[in-house]
């Protein structure tokens, strides 16, 4: 997914005429965006200028619910426990963590399964101590949503999530474009059939239509595909089960580094992960990595994280919020696997890309929101 290295060698006047011709096919294949249209393996996003970034950043938090005026939310998935246990156990957890990065998080990562009730207990919590919750609802059966079998239970989550009364990510249905879930597409249609992607768009406008008819206004909507689909075959290519853009706030991409975790995996970077899929959104919507992590087998964590750090405001600007997922699940995906991990994720909570001026409370009051952007004019 990265581009490979010039050839500094031997550059020469048809070299250079050459990487003119390359970087406008580049440019124009970010500005079509075309539903279907599969990127190349070694697109990746072009450098952007600290104004154009700024003016970018500045019109997205104007119109779009919680885009910070800069740099990028951090936020995380917190079970040290490594099960569920109860709502005390989970704040502890991520009060533990905070403590050991020396700050909040502004984002707390909630999974709800699909007949589950909330919001709960947990993001109340989140809302009194000036974090953003994010709830990851888990689907089911696309043809129940589509017929209206489950419409009653739809509103009746839309009027708990509008009474938090405060923004909360919503995030429906993720990873739609694997194989491992009851609404991908390949659980929904026959193999090779579009079918399964359409249906989940339909069922993604009609619980945003019931959200939005019991006036959940708060719920900012993230549309969130795995990085690589899964089978990569056209029919279940991300682009397909977008809903549109009146349909999403933010675009999502989860990618993990599973090193040499697992017989097919290898060490990959987080930048090399995320580009094809930032490539086709990054233009109209604000990115957010809302699942990501490193195994420790097979490279060094410490310097991903470091990475991570480093690169995202020179190559990825419009990535506007980072969420960690911070758990020992299929690897020891946790910042604290290594005394050197906690170090690198450490240092970059305390980078100030990650600790944008404009802090969560402001971000969650629509009056204080605007008072702070008029004042940082």
């Amino acid at each position: 997914m990265r581009s490979a290295g010039a050839d500094h060698r031997q550059v020469t006047a048809l070299r250079l005429a050459l990487l003119v011709v390359a970087a406008a096919v580049v440019a124009v294949g970010l500005d079509s965006h075309v539903a279907g249209a599969k990127p190349t393996a070694h697109q990746v996003a072009p450098p952007v200028r600290a104004k154009e970034r700024q003016s970018t950043f500045a019109a997205r938090a104007s119109t779009t619910p919680l885009v910070p005026p800069s740099g990028a939310l951090l936020g995380a998935y917190v079970d040290d426990a490594g099960k569920w246990i109860d709502e005390a156990t989970a704040e502890a957890a991520v009060t533990r963590l905070e403590s050991q990065i020396g700050r909040r998080l502004d984002i707390d990562h909630h999974y709800y399964a699909w007949t589950d009730r909330f919001p709960t207990g947990l993001e109340r919590w989140d809302a009194a101590n000036g974090r953003i919750p994010m709830i990851s609802w888990d689907g089911t059966a696309l043809s129940g949503i589509v017929s209206g079998r489950y419409d009653a239970m739809i509103r009746g989550r839309a009027r708990d999530v509008r009474a938090l009364d405060v923004p909360v990510f919503l995030r429906w249905g993720w990873e739609m474009n694997g194989n491992w879930s009851p609404h991908d597409g390949s659980h929904n249609s026959g193999a090779g059939s579009a079918a399964g992607p359409r249906m989940y768009v339909a069922a993604w406008r009609r619980i945003h239509d019931l959200f939005q008819a019991e006036g959940a206004s708060n719920a900012v909507w993230v549309w969130s595909p795995n990085a690589s689909d899964v089978p990569a075959a056209a029919w279940n290519h991300w682009t397909r089960y977008y809903p549109g853009d009146a349909y999403v706030d933010w675009v999502g991409i989860d990618a993990y580094n599973w090193g040499t975790s697992r017989p097919w995996s290898s060490w990959t970077s987080l930048a090399a992960m995320i580009g094809p899929v930032y490539s086709d959104y990054a233009r109209s919507k604000p990115i957010m990595i809302a699942e990501t992590a490193s195994a420790e087998q097979g490279g060094d964590k410490a310097a991903w994280l470091d990475a991570v750090r480093t690169s995202f405001e020179s190559r990825y600007p419009d990535v506007a919020a980072l969420v960690y997922f911070d758990t020992d699940k299929e690897a020891d995906w946790s910042v604290r696997s290594s005394a050197s991990a906690l170090d690198a994720f450490r240092a970059l909570a305390s980078d100030p890309y990650f600790a944008p001026r404009e802090r969560v409370p402001a971000a969650v009051n629509p009056k204080a929101r605007r008072a702070t952007r008029s004042a940082l004019r």
